[in-house]
C-alpha cells in the first residue's frame, strides 16, 4: 500500500478537498446518492451540521473564532430552511494559551448564541501539550427544525433559475490574507455573520431552490460543485459580481483570484425566473443582504462546466481552486 500524506491543499475546500472527501466517503462506506450538502435533514424535520474552526489568527476585523463557529454552524443550517436551536461546542487548547483569551471568545459566542435564541446545551474540552496544537481549536454541532417544504439541495436546481448572490465576495479571505502579510487595507473587515434572519424571510417563496454559503474554496468552488452535481451548466456574469477595493487590493498585490477566497456572511441562492425579483426585493430588507444581486443563470448548455462572461467582453471556464493558497482561513 502507497502512503499519501495528507496536505494543507486538501483543507482548502477546492478540488483536492473535494477528493479527499470522497475517499473518506469511499472508505467509510460508499458515496451518498444524493449530492453532498453541508448541513444534512434528518428524519422528523432535524436538521444537523458539524464543523471545525482553525483560523489564524484567531482575532480578526470583524470577529474572531468564537463568533465565526457560531456563525458558521448558523449558516450552514440556515442554508438547508432549518432554524437553529441547538449547539453542542467542543475546545482544544494548547497548554499555556491565556485562558483570558479563550474565556473571551467563549463569551462572545455564548452571546450571540443568545441573540439568536440558540442553547449550547453540550461541550467538551481537551487540553494538549505545547506544540503539538497551534493555540486554539474549536468544533460545534448544531442541530436545528427544518421550515421549508423544498430541501433546497442540488437536486432542486432547473434549467432557467437564475442565480443570487447576497453581498461582496471574498471579504473574509481578503482580512485574513491583509493580516497574515501585513498589508494594510482600510476599511477591510470580514463579512462573518449569522444569516438566518436574512434566510428566514425569503423561505415562502416556491421559487427558491438552493443556497450555500461561499466559504472555503470561495464562490467559484459552490458554482462548480453546484453545476458538477446537478449536471447542468452556469453562466455567471463578472460585472454582477461584486468585489470591493479593498479586496481587489489585496488580490492585485498577492496574485488571489477574489472568486476563490473565502466568505463568512454570503450566499448564492438559486431561484426561479419568476421569483427572481421578489426574493431580490425581500433579501435587500435584510442588513446583510442590502446589495442581493442577479449574477447569472442556470442552463442546459455546456453542463457541469461554469462559464463567466468577463468585464473584457469575452468568457472563460470558472474552475474551482486546485491547490491551497491561504490555509486556515475558517
Amino acid at each position: 500500500m502507497v502512503l499519501k500524506p495528507i496536505s494543507l491543499a486538501q483543507g482548502s475546500g477546492g478540488r483536492q478537498s473535494q477528493r479527499l472527501v470522497r475517499s473518506i466517503l469511499e472508505s467509510t462506506g460508499g458515496i451518498p446518492l444524493s449530492p453532498l450538502e453541508d448541513c444534512a435533514l434528518l428524519e422528523d424535520g432535524l436538521a444537523m451540521t458539524i464543523d471545525g474552526y482553525t483560523v489564524t489568527p484567531l482575532s480578526f476585523p470583524g470577529g474572531h473564532i468564537g463568533k465565526l463557529a457560531v456563525c458558521g454552524t448558523v449558516n450552514d443550517l440556515a442554508c438547508r430552511g432549518a432554524k437553529p436551536l441547538y449547539l453542542a461546542l467542543s475546545v482544544i487548547a494548547e497548554e499555556g494559551f491565556e485562558e483570558t483569551e479563550l474565556l473571551r471568545y467563549l463569551a462572545d459566542a455564548s452571546d450571540l448564541c443568545g441573540k439568536l435564541g440558540i442553547r449550547i446545551v453540550t461541550g467538551d474540552t481537551k487540553v494538549v501539550p505545547k506544540g503539538h496544537l497551534d493555540q486554539l481549536v474549536l468544533t460545534t454541532c448544531g442541530i436545528g427544525r427544518a421550515l421549508s417544504s423544498s430541501d433546497l439541495g442540488i437536486p432542486s436546481i432547473k434549467p432557467g433559475d437564475s442565480l443570487l448572490l447576497t453581498g461582496p465576495i471574498g471579504l473574509h479571505g481578503a482580512t485574513i490574507a491583509a493580516l497574515r502579510y501585513d498589508l494594510k487595507s482600510e476599511g477591510l473587515s470580514s463579512d462573518c455573520a449569522p444569516l438566518w434572519e436574512t434566510v428566514e424571510g425569503i423561505l415562502t417563496f416556491d421559487g427558491l431552490r438552493a443556497m450555500r454559503d461561499c466559504t472555503r474554496g470561495g464562490l467559484s468552488t459552490v458554482l462548480c460543485e453546484w453545476a458538477e452535481a446537478s449536471g447542468l451548466g452556469l453562466e455567471v456574469d463578472e460585472c454582477a459580481v461584486t468585489v470591493t477595493d479593498p479586496v481587489a487590493s489585496v488580490c492585485d498585490l498577492l496574485g488571489f483570484d477574489p472568486f476563490s477566497l473565502a466568505c463568512e456572511g454570503c450566499l448564492l441562492l438559486a431561484v426561479s425566473s419568476e421569483d427572481t425579483e421578489p426574493v431580490l426585493e425581500a433579501l435587500r430588507k435584510s442588513p446583510h443582504a442590502q446589495h442581493a444581486s442577479r449574477i447569472g443563470t442556470v442552463t442546459p448548455s455546456h453542463p457541469r462546466w461554469v462559464s463567466l462572461n468577463t468585464s473584457a467582453g469575452g468568457s472563460r471556464v470558472l474552475d474551482m481552486p486546485a491547490g491551497e493558497i491561504l490555509p486556515r482561513i475558517c
